[in-house]
């Protein structure tokens, strides 16, 4: 068989680099071989990150190409497997390590099943268009031409989409049906041709003076005419074929149980979301004891406030009283900016290490609010281009409470994952898939651990803020019982926000979303308690051996300065800082004496 002068030269390259290159090179060289692979298979991410190699294009969401980046993802692990580790650096060593657990994890959410059900109301490709405009660049020609094709891509990966959903009806593995119907609404805002109301259009809107007169009508039209005879019958395609189709095959129950190995893959993504070998039933108990914790200290707090009723009938005066709500998206924007304003300059305090890139407050588009949490965080691009957005939901005013305004900045932005994200992505020292890995365990845990460091940055001096702070601490430990009474305990949804409104502070519609997020998404939601309540052993450990000379800006550097880790991983790490730290400040204090 003849092969290009291309393809020989690469087998060549990397035969080269297997047979002859030191262990150390082998391992960097398929570590950027796999961040390019995945770059590849993720082009918008690989967009928002500020690389745009591939931003003509969308991820291919075919059958195949699942098959495909399985395959690539095995051949990954042999490779590394033949790399000795025994004589790599210790960084190394780690490198590859994780690496290893990268590629577990990935290999976790393809065999999942979850490509089977490739829409719901937290995501597919009827959001994901729309959303890289988020970081899409439009600075030139160039970029207008490959948001074109990624507009003309549409249509085939909604026939991907759809290939898909019509592969899980034939083996049972379906959505709940409740996680599909609002997605019908959401299709329907995309589906308009008037560039009035469609956000697609949004680029044409202000084009860059560098494009000239004759490009500017030329990139009008074609767009126009793409989003006019292709991307909007492609969402009428997919809409139609939602209603029609898909939601009569959907399923009523609500947990992963119910599919073809429900049980066994809801196994697999609790490990894969926690880090731990925790079962489902020891989780759901560490949920119910935290929840005695919490609500003990939520109960002091209503004593102090002189409510004479029980701590749910507290919860519920919080919830119905309208002096809690915003009174207007701009209040709600303004709240969250002089939070984080006066938070930022404080940091230091807390750590030795700050990220470069600024934070900002952004509203959340229309088209997604409805169906969209609270607020959430999307990283800063590392060209500069797009600082980190600390985006909050303006929708539904009546629902948001004003009193855990204080927790969630701390939570999304800073000292949460904006600072840990950020410094990990700046940290040019590491191999790049370690700049920007997410292990949902780590960074969760680290952004509720978090929400309790606003005490120590000036915060919560208001005794309501304090309770809301509180709030959002059950909220994450009830997560706990709900997702595994969702999942593995066979809950209805109805039990599951009873469970809710009985022992958290959030708003009925908040509690409705949170559980249908749950729903949609096994597994996930352990992330965060699981991963707090080990950060908080570990500073208890470090307070408890070092005492007085224990340094908080120096435990925290410790923590973040290897990025983001698996637990296990990430306690051994810390443990031995501890250790270290311990018998060098006794020799020091031995010799000052």
């Amino acid at each position: 068989m003849h092969l290009p002068v291309r393809a020989v030269a690469g087998a060549f390259a990397v035969a080269l680099v297997a047979g002859c290159a030191s262990p150390g090179a082998r391992l960097h060289a398929l570590l950027d071989e796999a961040w390019e692979a995945q770059m590849r298979w993720s082009p918008t991410w690989a967009t928002s990150l500020g690389g745009h190699r591939y931003d003509d294009r969308l991820a291919d969401l075919s059958l195949a190409a699942q098959g495909r980046r399985v395959e690539e993802l095995r051949g990954f692990q042999a490779r590394l497997a033949g790399i000795p580790r025994e004589t790599l650096s210790d960084e190394d060593r780690l490198n590859g390590l994780l690496f290893e657990h990268h590629v577990e994890t990935q290999l976790t959410d393809l065999q999942s099943g979850q490509h089977l059900i490739p829409v719901n109301q937290l995501g597919g490709p009827h959001l994901g268009l729309p959303l890289i405009l988020v970081s899409h660049p439009f600075r030139n020609a160039g970029d207008y031409a490959n948001y074109l094709s990624r507009l003309r891509a549409f249509p085939g990966q909604v026939e991907q989409a759809i290939a898909c959903m019509r592969e899980g009806i034939r083996t049972g593995f379906v959505a709940p049906r409740l996680t599909v119907e609002p997605t019908l609404e959401q299709m329907q805002s995309l589906m308009a041709a008037d560039p009035d109301t469609n956000e697609l259009y949004k680029p044409l809107l202000d084009k860059p003076n560098t494009l000239k007169p004759a490009e500017s009508v030329e990139i009008d039209a074609l767009i126009r005419m793409a989003i006019a005879e292709e991307v909007v019958p492609a969402y009428q395609r997919l809409h139609d074929f939602v209603r029609d189709v898909y939601l009569p095959a959907c399923r009523e129950t609500v947990g992963i149980w119910d599919v073809p190995g429900g049980e066994a893959i809801y196994n697999r993504v609790v490990e894969r979301y926690t880090t731990t070998a925790l079962t489902p039933e020891e989780i759901h108990q560490i949920g119910l004891d935290e929840l005695e914790r919490i609500g003990a200290e939520m109960d002091d707090i209503r004593r102090q406030q002189g409510f004479d009723g029980t701590l749910p009938e507290y919860l519920k005066h919080l919830r119905g009283d309208p002096r809690y709500r915003a009174p207007s998206g701009a209040w709600l924007l303004q709240e969250y900016q002089a939070i984080l304003e006066r938070t930022e300059p404080r940091l230091g305090e807390l750590f030795g290490h700050l990220p470069q890139a600024p934070c900002i407050v952004k509203e959340l588009e229309p088209f997604r609010a409805a169906s969209a949490p609270a607020a959430y965080y999307n990283a800063a691009a590392l060209d500069g281009s797009r600082p980190g957005f600390f985006y909050v939901n303006t929708s539904e005013l009546q629902e948001r409470v004003i009193y855990t305004t204080e927790a969630l900045t701390y939570h999304e932005a800073v000292p949460g994952h904006h600072l840990q994200f950020m410094l990990d992505a700046e940290n040019e020292s590491r191999p790049t898939f370690r700049r920007h890995v997410y292990i949902s365990a780590y960074s969760e845990g680290w952004a509720l651990y978090a929400e309790g460091l606003g005490a120590e940055l000036g915060g919560y001096t208001d005794p309501l803020q304090r309770f809301g702070r509180l709030t959002y601490d059950a909220w994450r430990a009830g997560r706990l019982v709900v997702d595994t009474g969702l999942h593995r305990f066979r809950w209805t949804r109805a039990q599951a926000i009873a469970f809710m409104e009985e022992h958290t502070g959030l708003a009925r519609f908040n509690i409705e979303r949170e559980v249908d997020r749950y729903i949609a998404w096994p597994g996930q939601a352990l992330a965060y308690k699981i991963g707090e309540l080990r950060i908080r052993e570990l500073r208890a450990a470090a307070e408890e051996r070092l005492g007085d000379r224990f340094d908080v800006r120096a435990f925290h550097d410790r923590v973040l300065g290897d990025g983001g880790l698996p637990l296990d991983i990430l306690t051994e790490r810390v443990k031995d800082w501890i250790c270290r730290q311990a018998p060098a400040q006794e020799r020091q204090a031995t010799t000052a004496r």
